[in-house]
């Protein structure tokens, strides 16, 4: 029985050494590809910064139109806007803003002068001022800084 295990184990050892013996054909070389260099990631432009609308600007409705110009020259107070923002009028017009809004806002302004303000007008009420001086008058609403305005005096 040991004669049989020793055969089997040179029978074994002599084809380990046959396998090893033996070079295996090697595989033909590929083609050769030419190679890119990698490609370059190039930053996109940064867009402009955008200006942001709230929701209740956009759902805000325009004031219904007039058949006639006011007697008066008007500026609406529309939520988050005048309407008209800017006007040109002769020295010594008064203009007249009304709250058609349904928040509160208010009218404060800086022109040849001086300083002036309207107070808080609740939905539907008015304030009224002269402009007897030529020049520019700018306003806004101190409530909501994003409404402005302007009046230019000329004679």
């Amino acid at each position: 029985m040991i004669w049989l295990r020793l055969g089997i184990l040179a029978l074994i050892s002599v084809i380990v050494l046959l396998a090893l013996s033996q070079t295996a054909a090697a595989p033909p070389p590929l083609p050769e590809v030419p190679t890119q260099p990698p490609a370059t990631r190039v930053p996109l432009p940064t867009p402009p910064p955008q200006m942001i609308v709230s929701r209740i600007t956009r759902e805000t409705p325009l004031p219904r139109p007039t058949a006639t110009p006011h007697a008066v020259p008007q500026v609406d107070l529309v939520d988050n806007g005048y309407l008209p923002s800017q006007m040109l009028v002769q020295p010594g017009t008064t203009i007249v803003w009304i709250n058609t809004g349904s928040d509160a806002h208010d009218v404060t302004g800086n022109g040849p002068g001086g300083a002036w303000r309207s107070g808080t007008l609740a939905p539907s009420d008015r304030y009224q001022r002269p402009f007897a001086l030529v020049g520019t008058y700018d306003f806004a609403c101190s409530i909501h800084p994003e409404m402005r305005g302007r009046i230019v005096v000329q004679p």
